[in-house]
């Protein structure tokens, strides 16, 4: 029988510097959609009059486009890399974003989660989509689109991570302390293990 995925939820980032992440794991609540796309270029080989061999240059391109009721002035610092004074965003026209690592969860029909975890990303900045209230109040949540390149090396470094709870081998600390990882050690989160309480 067919599973299938539904719902989005359970949005937290890191601040990633030199391909780790020094900080704590941050909630960002209200995520109302996100969508992860992953391109791998693919390229078909003709021998002997027919198709021969398809060849793979890995993942070329990885995206994920969030929309957050609001993404907070906290975390605008933290993405952006902008400056908050007395309340007040401060965009700079040389703005650099930040690299961030990001987990969301998705779930299957019978409950089990499905986390999605993105390593080292910088994220576009949003605009302000709104309108006058008329009548029920039809808020527009704040979008954002992150473009991600690999962790570590650049020929073999990893980009995404998918967690599955339907799996008994999964332990979701080993996952967010690979995906948040402080050290090299937290690098091998995913050899090891688990040891039972």
């Amino acid at each position: 029988m067919g599973t299938v995925k539904f719902g989005a939820s359970h949005f937290s980032y890191g601040l990633v510097e030199n391909d780790f992440v020094p900080g704590e794991e941050k909630a960002l609540p209200g995520l109302t959609e996100v969508k992860m796309d992953l391109k791998n270029e693919l390229k078909s080989i003709a021998a002997d009059d027919g198709p021969y061999v398809v060849l793979s240059g890995g993942i070329s391109e990885a995206t994920l486009d969030v929309k957050i009721y609001d993404i907070t002035s906290d975390a605008r610092k933290d993405w952006f890399g902008i400056n908050v004074k007395k309340g007040v965003e401060l965009y700079n026209k040389n703005l650099v974003p930040n690299d961030i690592a990001v987990v969301f969860k998705t779930k299957m029909e019978d409950g089990k989660g499905v986390w999605v975890g993105m390593l080292k990303g910088k994220f576009s900045l949003p605009g302000i989509d709104t309108k006058t209230v008329d009548g029920t109040p039809d808020p527009q949540a704040d979008e954002s689109t992150g473009t991600f390149a690999p962790r570590g090396d650049a020929d073999d470094g990893m980009m995404v991570v998918i967690g599955r709870e339907d799996s008994e081998e999964f332990d979701l600390a080993s996952f967010k302390q690979y995906v948040f990882a402080k050290s090299e050690d937290d690098l091998k989160a995913l050899d090891e293990i688990p040891s039972e309480a």
